[in-house]
């Protein structure tokens, strides 16, 4: 699995790139994501990421994640029909790219009274989730996506200590 990271010069020093890409390695095992997935995070801060949502999403206001996936479902009148990208040239398979909020994750790591590790894991959970097709807009699909990320979260504990 190949795992792209960027971090913005001003937060290079507050995160480890080899503990991003591991913790980001576990989460896509345990979803049994292809061996050949590619996919990349970038960690940003609070204006980019504001620009990214008004942008994308319509909303003109700080997130803590983004995800980007590139496995599309349309609308196609009372069907939806799923739109995947081809592997690349060298047969991989791009499932898209994550930005997060290291500022956001900093405040929801103190609202949330847990470690700043332990908030960066759920957002990388929760996107890479996404990347994978689940999606949180109906009641049972939030539960279902919700008590799957609660299972990740604990396979990663080691890690997060």
């Amino acid at each position: 699995m190949k795992i792209d990271i960027t971090i913005d010069k001003d937060f290079k020093k507050s995160l480890s790139v080899p503990w991003l890409r591991s913790v980001a390695r576990q989460i896509l095992v345990a979803q049994c994501a292809e061996s050949s997935s590619e996919m990349g995070i970038y960690i940003t801060g609070q204006e980019k990421i504001r620009e990214l949502n008004r942008v994308y999403r319509g909303k003109d206001k700080p997130t803590d994640v983004l995800s980007f996936s590139f496995f599309i479902k349309e609308a196609a009148g009372d069907a939806t029909t799923d739109i995947e990208f081809p592997p690349t040239a060298d047969g991989s398979l791009h499932l898209g790219e994550l930005v997060i909020s290291l500022p956001q994750a900093e405040i929801q790591a103190v609202e949330y009274g847990h470690p700043l590790k332990m908030e960066l894991a759920r957002l990388l959970i929760h996107g890479v989730m996404h990347l994978l097709g689940f999606n949180h807009e109906i009641d049972a699909d939030a539960e279902l996506m919700e008590a799957r990320e609660l299972e990740i979260l604990k396979l990663l504990e080691p890690a997060l200590s």
